[in-house]
């Protein structure tokens, strides 16, 4: 899980700052299921209780839609959730049928290119660098160091945020701790903000005019544009790289390469369409709690370690 979410596994909470009305300020919230299984939020600020009286009827409603969007509470999900477990028993006995995403489709786009052609620990470590790098990118109107604003910390920069990327210092930083892929994000930020591409379009649109306008993008391939449409709720594209390679090869005896790996996913996972993604992933993950426990149960600051590459460390399989 990617920053700014925290998941804090003694509690089974969700911690992470998400936006108000306005766009610019945020609050950290925290989400859990209380003892009745209702979703519960709860603001998190220093000064809670003010805080709370501030929220307007509107930002109460922006928080509302930020939490549905990550957790996949629609009608549709829901729909989703119950088409795929129709076809898939195993997902369904695990309780399986859906895919955390961002509050909105900007974060998922980057974190989409974060993952691609990269480590598991580059990728965390370039989502930390992009939230530290946040609260540097607001632009204060009225420079009102009294104002009731809420102190969220550390969000993840909108599109807007990015491109009032100025400073040259700040520049050399982001590009130091994203390389190539600085430039990738700034000019889908610019594209995004001059309006040359509408993100509540993609959200709905036909997925064959999602993938064709994402893949005119430069750093927008297969890999990133099908993770991409899984975050919109299109699953029939399994994103391929190393790690699905990897994954053939143990789980299912395949011997694919770079040149096989999409016959062999369509192979695979077909039976499941039009949820060949969300079939892929329940394997996935399985593989990984095989090696590394319960992810639910691991601590944050161990995420570097679960990558199918590395050997879980003798702490790891204790837990």
């Amino acid at each position: 899980m990617m920053s700014p979410n925290n998941w804090i596994p003694s509690t089974k909470s969700l911690q992470r700052p998400l936006r108000l009305s306005d766009s610019t300020k945020s609050i950290n919230v925290s989400i859990s299921i209380d003892e009745q299984n209702c979703l519960i939020a709860r603001a998190l600020d220093d000064d809670v209780n003010e805080v709370v009286s501030n929220l307007t009827a509107a930002d109460r409603q922006v928080i509302r839609k930020q939490i549905t969007r990550m957790l996949r509470l629609t009608e549709r999900d829901e729909k989703d959730v119950r088409d795929f477990q129709n076809i898939h028993q195993q997902a369904k006995q695990k309780g399986f049928g859906r895919l955390f995403r961002s509050p909105s489709l900007f974060e998922d786009i980057v974190k989409s290119i974060l993952l691609c052609n990269s480590s598991w620990t580059k990728t965390l470590s370039m989502a930390r660098a992009l939230c530290k790098l946040q609260p540097e990118l607001i632009k204060d109107d009225d420079n009102d160091s009294n104002s009731s604003k809420p102190k969220s910390g550390e969000n993840f920069p909108t599109s807007r945020e990015l491109t009032n990327l100025m400073n040259k210092d700040l520049m050399r930083e982001l590009r130091i701790n994203l390389g190539y892929r600085a430039h990738y994000i700034l000019n889908f930020a610019r594209k995004i903000e001059r309006g040359e591409l509408n993100i509540p379009f993609l959200e709905e649109a036909p997925w064959e005019q999602v993938y064709k306008l994402l893949m005119k993008n430069k750093g927008f391939g297969p890999f990133v544009c099908a993770n991409v449409l899984a975050c919109i709720g299109f699953y029939h594209k399994v994103p391929t790289d190393t790690e699905t390679i990897r994954h053939l090869q143990e789980a299912h005896s395949m011997k694919s390469n770079r040149k096989t790996v999409g016959k062999d996913v369509k192979e695979v996972y077909d039976q499941y369409a039009p949820f060949q993604s969300l079939a892929y992933w329940f394997e996935l993950l399985g593989g990984y709690e095989s090696k590394f426990g319960k992810l639910s149960e691991l601590d944050n600051s161990k995420y570097d370690f679960v990558t199918a590459t590395r050997k879980p460390s003798p702490f790891l399989r204790k837990q």
